[in-house]
């Protein structure tokens, strides 16, 4: 009896407690609605929903975020780099001004059809007395002329591609210029033909190694806006009214000193003809000096004649690449050496 007391009394007490348990749990059960566990379910839903959602929009801002950081991080890199390679190209121009670079002789194979042009200059130009554009006179231009002259004359009788140079008083542009038998060729390469970013300053090479030959001398450089090289700095010209009213542009080559008075800039389509170097008759070309002249963001009074002479510029713009900004100069001094 006292094995089945114990037993009865134990079974009481765990059957009473499952009873108690049980009689909280079936009351809340029995008490719950099926709208009750849709809901439960629902805010669950909605939770996971959120929390995902809420990833997601963390992770893309991340992602985002390296993404800008790769991009400043690169333009830097880029940056750096450039002003880096402005500096060695710097230095390599004072080393070619000063002799200090020493080149090999080219072979013959190199000296193309340049080697042999003897063409005969065509008539000369009086140089012009000082007026609305400042000129040096006729003693300071010849010393200005040997100096510059000297900067490239040595290159010019290894590397028969050497047109002369380029010098845009107050800018940084003051660049040998090369010409090839096509447009191309210096578009990337350095004037002994190894290959660079910036190219090198060129003559189109339809135009007269001759300068007074050309009744539109053309001369290309790239836009190296982020470094300031090359033809970068001629964009001045399209915003300082005040700089481009007083600009001279000076060529050298080994014949002669020419210095043109710059007329017009502005931004075109490749497709407009301002790179034209023939004209039909005397009409056709003072049509196309006036044209270049209208076309031009700052308006300018000059006038041309069927003897006129003038330079154009030619780089390209950051709105395509078929956009140009084209520079317009007239002839306006010439020192013969």
């Amino acid at each position: 009896m006292k094995k089945n007391g114990i037993e009865n009394s134990n079974d009481s007490v765990l059957h009473s407690g499952f009873e108690n348990g049980g009689t909280d749990f079936t009351r809340e059960l029995s008490g719950a609605r099926p709208s009750d566990l849709s809901h439960r379910n629902e805010v669950t839903r909605k939770t996971l929903i959120r929390t995902a959602l809420g990833g997601a929009i963390r992770y893309t801002a991340m992602l985002l975020c390296f993404l800008v950081f790769l991009g400043a991080a690169g333009y830097v890199a880029s940056y750096a780099l450039q002003y880096a390679e402005k500096q060695q190209l710097n230095e390599y121009f004072s080393k070619i001004a000063s002799g200090e670079i020493k080149d090999e002789l080219v072979s013959t194979q190199n000296k193309s059809l340049r080697a042999t042009e003897n063409l005969q200059l065509g008539q000369s130009m009086d140089v012009v007395g000082p007026g609305d554009v400042p000129i040096l006179e006729k003693k300071e231009y010849n010393e200005y002329f040997e100096t510059k002259r000297s900067q490239f004359i040595g290159k010019w009788r290894l590397y028969p591609d050497v047109y002369g140079w380029i010098d845009v008083p107050g800018t940084s542009i003051d660049y040998i210029v090369m010409q090839a038998a096509d447009n191309n060729y210096y578009l990337y390469r350095e004037y002994n033909g190894s290959e660079t970013r910036y190219g090198s300053v060129f003559a189109d090479y339809r135009c007269s190694r001759k300068a007074l030959r050309n009744r539109n001398l053309i001369i290309y450089g790239h836009n190296m806006n982020t470094a300031r090289i090359m033809f970068a700095p001629l964009l001045d010209f399209a915003v300082d009214e005040e700089a481009f009213r007083n600009q001279v542009i000076n060529i050298i080559t080994p014949d002669g000193l020419y210095t043109y008075e710059l007329f017009s800039v502005y931004d075109t389509n490749a497709g407009y003809n301002y790179i034209q170097t023939t004209f039909k008759s005397d009409e056709d070309f003072l049509e196309f000096c006036e044209k270049c002249r209208k076309k031009s963001i700052f308006q300018k009074d000059i006038t041309f004649d069927k003897d006129s002479k003038i330079l154009t510029l030619s780089t390209c713009t950051v709105r395509g690449d078929n956009m140009r900004w084209a520079l317009h100069a007239k002839l306006i001094g010439v020192y013969e050496g």
